[in-house]
């Protein structure tokens, strides 16, 4: 297999530049989606947008847990040669998470208005966030389900076809939105087919594979106990913690930029969101394109080249992170024009504010992100979830009540990079407690004995 043969730095180039690309695809669809929204519903719809996205990142995040954490093990069974028990976890897993994403949007429906309620959602704010998620909602099981496509097309060695049906899927986003929100002038409804029928893509582009004659990875019956699909699920939990707690992260900071800004804040927040998740897929375009070589090497029980790839990784989040970190310091007043229009003064003013306090967070997302990534892939799924929760639920939470205590609201912005740069310390410390090396010698060891 070339993940585990091939010279590191092709592997690595070849599997993080389909990914990178993806990504971008993806988070540049999100961008054109908030220029659309801003420009054409105005700061009221991007706010809703936002106040919807907790909702979302649960149902995303469980989408990552299954599709990351059975694809991880089906790359390690790939190395080891067992490909019928891969594919074996493949379709369960794929069977799993459209039942569970139908159960999941059939209980949100039934309890929508009382779940926005309490997310603070009143007036006009209430009726765009009902109409957003109840268009959005049908979609869902087909997102999830593209999820799991993607994750188990790279590891089948096609990370080249997941770039492709991620671009389409963004393409046909961002014609959708011109089509809809600018043209038809359906306002938060347009916003909210064009995202969802996108999704639809994934699926048209990825599915063939399964059933093509070069797939290694294909449909079969699923046989055997269930257990094993929740036993590998659990080592994707770290990806799922860390969709879900920006949820719940962003449920407070939208609870507090009410407070405190009003409708304004949420939708300065909202901005701030669209620039921070274009820097955070990138890093995640990288640290993803790990899972599957990792894995398989791992597998393979090559420890240099794990090490090699990880070098590569770091010097690749690091370099994108120092980018972002000056383009946001020299022109944020481009990015807020891109977003919004002149009549939103205050919310311009906010983001500005913001803007100027962030962006250390790009240059610490990125080592955190590839670390818990490589903890993943070695199948240590309790150090990955450390770092998870730390950078995105339990630092960001302490922060964000104790720091505006002693700076202000700008107590508010330093909450994120503040708790990235922790948890980069602490992510850092775990990593050497169990670099590749000790790892393999630890898997080793018991079978010389032996």
């Amino acid at each position: 297999m070339e993940a585990i043969t091939k010279q590191t730095n092709l592997v690595f180039f070849q599997y993080a530049i389909p990914s990178v690309l993806g990504m971008l695809a993806i988070s540049s669809a999100a961008v054109v989606d908030g220029f659309f929204v801003g420009n054409y519903v105005g700061a009221s719809g991007l706010a809703a947008i936002n106040l919807a996205m907790p909702i979302f990142s649960v149902l995303f995040g469980i989408g990552l847990m299954m599709g990351i954490g059975s694809s991880v093990v089906s790359g390690k069974l790939l190395a080891e040669g067992n490909n019928k028990l891969a594919s074996v976890i493949f379709s369960k897993t794929l069977l799993a998470v459209i039942v569970l994403s139908l159960v999941m949007i059939t209980a949100i429906y039934l309890m929508l208005g009382n779940i926005l309620t309490a997310f603070g959602a009143r007036g006009s704010l209430l009726e765009d966030t009902t109409t957003y998620i109840t268009i959005f909602l049908p979609f869902i099981p087909f997102l999830m389900a593209g999820i799991v496509l993607d994750y188990f097309v790279k590891v089948d060695s096609k990370p080249a076809l997941a770039f492709w049906a991620l671009l389409f899927s963004a393409l046909i986003n961002v014609l959708l939105d011109w089509l809809l929100i600018a043209y038809l002038e359906q306002g938060i409804l347009g916003a909210a087919l064009a995202t969802g029928i996108s999704q639809l893509m994934l699926i048209i582009v990825l599915l063939p594979h399964f059933f093509s004659k070069v797939a290694t990875i294909k449909f079969v019956k699923p046989v055997g106990k269930w257990l094993a699909i929740i036993k590998a699920a659990s080592n994707g939990a770290s990806e799922f913690i860390n969709e879900t707690s920006v949820g719940l992260t962003a449920l407070i900071f939208n609870y507090i930029m009410l407070k405190s800004f009003g409708v304004e804040g949420v939708a300065a927040y909202a901005v701030i969101s669209y620039i921070v998740w274009f820097s955070i897929m990138i890093s995640f375009g990288i640290s993803d394109s790990l899972q599957p070589i990792i894995s398989k090497n791992f597998g393979a029980k090559k420890p240099q080249r794990i090490a090699d790839f990880l070098k590569y990784a770091l010097i690749s989040v690091l370099a994108v992170g120092i980018v972002l970190s000056i383009t946001l310091i020299q022109i944020p007043e481009l990015l807020t024009e891109f977003f919004l229009e002149a009549k939103d003064s205050q919310t311009i003013e906010i983001v500005l504010e913001f803007a100027a306090i962030i962006w250390p967070l790009f240059i610490f997302s990125g080592i955190n992100m590839v670390i818990s990534a490589y903890f993943t892939a070695i199948h240590k799924p309790i150090q990955s979830v450390s770092i998870a929760l730390t950078r995105s639920l339990i630092l960001p939470i302490i922060f964000i009540y104790i720091l505006p205590q002693y700076f202000g609201h700008n107590g508010i912005y330093m909450a994120i990079p503040a708790a990235e740069f922790i948890t980069m310390i602490m992510a850092i410390i775990l990593y050497f407690k169990l670099t590749p090396m000790m790892l393999i010698s630890q898997e080793t060891t018991p079978s010389s004995k032996s």
